[in-house]
């Protein structure tokens, strides 16, 4: 199960993550499997980062199968973007908001993949 202060921590020094989301005030919510991770993100930096998303949603989610999310994390290059456009990764909710941002979701894939390629099983135990 990915650690959720980790990824936060590691997206805040991301700067393709910084730089894109500095005016973005919103919410990105990951279904890995079944594994929820909810960020609120606020002028370039995640200040929560939960498992139990709230009532309200997401600004918008990225979700697929584990599968799916090993498939886009593997390897030496960096697949999220060939994972969305082949449906493997599926994008839900405000499209306009993600792609004003694609560069935070860039950072958000190249810190996914770091931390998915340095512990395996942080994906293994959500099937």
């Amino acid at each position: 199960m990915l650690n959720t202060d980790l990824l936060a921590s590691k997206l805040n020094g991301n700067p393709n993550f910084a730089a894109s989301a500095k005016y973005f005030d919103g919410a990105i919510q990951l279904e890995l499997g079944s594994d929820r991770i909810w960020m609120k993100v606020f002028m370039g930096r995640v200040i929560l980062a939960t498992r139990q998303p709230p009532p309200f949603g997401y600004t918008f989610c990225l979700k697929g199968t584990v599968d799916d999310w090993k498939f886009a994390t593997a390897g030496p290059k960096n697949r999220l973007q060939e994972a969305i456009v082949t449906g493997r990764l599926k994008v839900e909710g405000n499209t306009i908001e993600y792609s004003r941002i694609i560069k935070a979701v860039y950072g958000l894939s190249e810190v996914l993949c770091g931390i998915v390629q340095s512990d395996p099983a942080s994906l293994e135990s959500n099937a």
